[in-house]
């Protein structure tokens, strides 16, 4: 079989179907995502399916703004919808370029994924071969040493690549069978990036010894998938066990008699399926020395813009983000969400539960924050109590104490947000009633809901 059929029929079995699915093709331009656009466009062909290129312009070179009208060219020469995104900013000093430019680049992918749509990349196995190279000699685990997985969930959609099987020699030999042209990046020979180091200088002398030395390395790629996906399962039996009301809280006690090596594997498989960025093992280190902290203590890790905190039982998981405790007084008429800094209040309505909807539709209706000293009746107590204590019985951690709502008829305070109605305020069997609602502005951003600025209401 010719390589050309034995890619169209790879690809036959690698891709989904469906009627009007979108393929997206992040097109640089190069040889790799050239051959795979060439392939593309044959597939798609007869189908209902649609084909989109998207090409980022990193602006590190300075012809990249001929290399984005030459796709441009190229994409009006197939017929093909393109969209073309610059990134309008330099990387910073001391950060790595191949990273910085790496993040970007997903980002923007991501932002042009609709429901539904499949990105396709162009890796292949060599590609495969120097990211295991490379995680090996930065000391990786089985995580890292998975290299480049061939398919995975991106923005609302999926990420495929469907040449991973193949080498980089397969595709300069179907690029010259079929008279393809693409561009060369000179900054692809440039030693002082690792991948070009490893490309140019250490994979050409390791396969004049080991000729088969790429695909090996896939195999081995293999078997760390396979081992980190068990690490995965075994993680998640133990944090489906730990989790709290949300995500991003872990009972200290499903983890804290297991051995050192399987806590880091929770804490890494929970950190990460929570949507937060993955700790180094330094931090790691860190965050398993708060399980043995005491329990009074509440001590705290920071790394990148994450945070976990320790609150009695439980680790909770943070954006890192300026916590400072309300103040101000708002007005709130309940017939409409109020959006605050922290998060949003709304109100459904109800019968005999909930505030009295006599009560409290008033002129009067105020939101404000904690200052100390407030005293709180809830209607199931046979007497008031200091906010505080009932925050304390409430497993409110203390950074979040000053973010609840407090809702106010004149200086009567007559319910805490998401916690109780007080006494005398309450909906009585058979009357209307309106139940309160608040979401933190932190789980709001894992939900995908923006929140508004108070000015803008």
């Amino acid at each position: 079989m010719s390589l050309s059929n034995s890619l169209c029929d790879h690809l036959r079995l690698v891709l989904p179907t469906g009627i009007n699915r979108r393929f997206v093709v992040a097109y640089s331009g190069g040889i790799d995502s050239q051959v795979l656009l060439h392939l593309m466009v044959s597939f798609v062909a007869g189908q209902t399916s649609r084909l989109r290129m998207v090409h980022i312009d990193h602006g590190l070179h300075k012809e990249s703004q001929g290399w984005a009208e030459w796709c441009a060219e190229t994409a009006s020469e197939f017929g093909i919808e393109i969209v073309v995104l610059k990134i309008n900013e330099s990387p910073p000093s001391g950060c790595s370029v191949e990273a910085w430019a790496r993040g970007h680049r997903y980002r923007l992918l991501e932002s042009t994924m609709e429901a539904d749509d499949v990105l396709l990349t162009a890796h292949h196995q060599n590609d495969v071969a120097e990211t295991f190279l490379l995680q090996l000699l930065r000391g990786a685990g089985p995580h890292g040493l998975s290299s480049i997985a061939e398919r995975q969930r991106f923005g609302s959609g999926m990420m495929l690549r469907p040449l991973l099987n193949y080498s980089r020699a397969d595709i300069v030999s179907y690029a010259e069978a079929h008279n393809l042209e693409w561009i060369d990046d000179s900054s692809n020979d440039e030693d002082r990036y690792d991948r070009n180091y490893l490309r140019s200088n250490v994979f050409p002398w390791i396969e004049r010894r080991w000729p088969a030395a790429v695909a090996r390395i896939g195999h081995a790629v293999e078997l760390q998938q396979n081992a980190a996906a068990c690490l995965d399962e075994a993680a998640d039996a133990v944090i489906e066990n730990g989790l709290g009301t949300e995500d991003s809280q872990l009972s200290i006690s499903c983890i804290c008699n297991l051995n050192a090596a399987m806590q880091r594997s929770v804490l890494r498989r929970w950190i990460v399926r929570a949507g937060f960025p993955k700790p180094d093992a330094v931090h790691l280190h860190e965050i398993r020395r708060l399980i043995n902290a005491r329990i009074d203590a509440q001590p705290c890790v920071r790394w990148k813009c994450a945070e976990i905190r320790r609150y009695r039982d439980s680790l909770f998981l943070l954006w890192q983000t300026e916590r400072i405790a309300g103040t101000g007084d708002y007005h709130w008429d309940l017939t409409a969400p109020l959006y605050l800094p922290w998060g949003v209040l709304s109100t459904n309505a109800s019968i005999g539960k909930g505030l009295s909807a006599k009560l409290a539709m008033s002129n009067d209706v105020s939101v404000r924050f904690r200052a100390g000293g407030e005293r709180c009746h809830p209607i199931y107590r046979a007497r008031s109590q200091s906010l505080k204590r009932l925050f304390q019985e409430w497993g409110i951690p203390p950074w979040l104490r000053g973010e609840i709502p407090l809702i106010y008829r004149g200086n009567e305070l007559i319910a805490v947000a998401g916690k109780c109605i007080c006494r005398g305020f309450g909906a009585e069997n058979g009357e209307k009633g309106i139940i309160l609602q608040w979401v933190r502005s932190d789980r709001l951003n894992r939900l995908g809901i923006a929140t508004q600025n108070i000015e803008d209401t």
